[in-house]
């Protein structure tokens, strides 16, 4: 481990990509550039509070350096800018647990008109060298 502190979520940058599904057909939105806690949060919103799945999500970038994300009309595939703020399991489970105590409103959020029907978590595939 390294003598810096270890970095909060909104400290780590990631690359995110978005294919939206037209007509059959996966169309690139770009690629956009955010902080780790901003898609934290956006998930948290999208998946109706589902810690479980965003705790999948945040993981696997955090442990792996990218993770794909698919949903009903579209995917996104998810990448840390710096190899850098890799860490193991037990530190990403912390991350993301810091995430959620610090931004605790008492609020609860109701999201059963737009329920997620389905989100795969997929490990990266070997690269063949």
């Amino acid at each position: 481990m390294s003598s810096h502190a270890a970095p909060h979520t909104s400290e780590i940058a990631i690359k995110e990509t978005k294919l939206e599904n037209e007509g059959g057909a996966m169309q690139s939105t770009g690629s956009l550039y955010k902080p780790l806690s901003e898609k934290i949060d956006e998930y948290m919103l999208k998946l109706g509070y589902s810690n479980s799945q965003a705790l999948g999500i945040v993981v696997q970038i955090l442990t792996q350096g990218k993770v794909r994300v698919d949903f009903r009309d579209f995917n996104e595939r998810l990448e840390l800018v710096n190899a850098s703020d890799l860490c193991d399991r037990a530190r990403a489970v912390a991350l993301f647990e810091e995430h959620l105590l610090s931004n605790q409103s008492g609020d609860t959020l109701d999201d059963k008109d737009n329920p997620t029907q389905r989100v795969i978590v997929q490990t990266p595939r070997a690269v063949a060298s």
